[in-house]
């Protein structure tokens, strides 16, 4: 008698990490019988990380939050010099992880990103390394992360 496979986990279809050029499937899309999750594409920053990246920057107030005022008031601003040149793409987002980690993400898997990804996907890198003032070795963590829903 044939043994019956068995079916894959959540886990095993859904990482919770996959390499910056292993494009995840379009959310909510079913694949091998689950709804596929949200993806973004980013960087991972552990708090104190964050504060050291954040503290390089000659704009940077003591004062400020860490996690909300590093978007209004260091990331958007930085953005701006690449709206012009990059007009269909937004500036990362910061996205609080389950675990406390920041995710500062480019891309999400929705068609608008993923299509959007296919014709610009070097330029917003680079844009978006050139904004958070990401070291080489910082800049090649880049990666697809499961943010939800689990």
């Amino acid at each position: 008698m044939a043994a019956v496979p068995q079916r894959k986990t959540f886990d095993e279809v859904f990482p919770l990490t996959l390499p910056a050029d292993a494009t995840p499937s379009l959310e909510n899309t079913l694949v091998e019988g689950y709804v596929t999750p949200w993806y973004a594409l980013g960087w991972t920053f552990e708090e104190y990380e964050l504060w050291r990246q954040l503290a390089k920057q000659q704009e940077w107030n003591k004062r400020w939050n860490v996690f909300s005022d590093s978007q209004s008031k260091w990331i958007n601003p930085r953005w701006n010099k690449y709206s012009n040149e990059l007009p269909h793409y937004h500036c990362p987002k910061l996205y609080i992880m389950p675990n406390g980690d920041a995710l500062y993400k480019i891309a999400i898997n929705s068609y608008s990103h993923l299509k959007t990804l296919d014709v610009w996907r070097l330029d917003v890198i680079d844009a978006a390394t050139d904004v958070l003032v990401l070291s080489q070795a910082k800049a090649a963590e880049l990666r697809w992360y499961r943010t939800g829903p689990y």
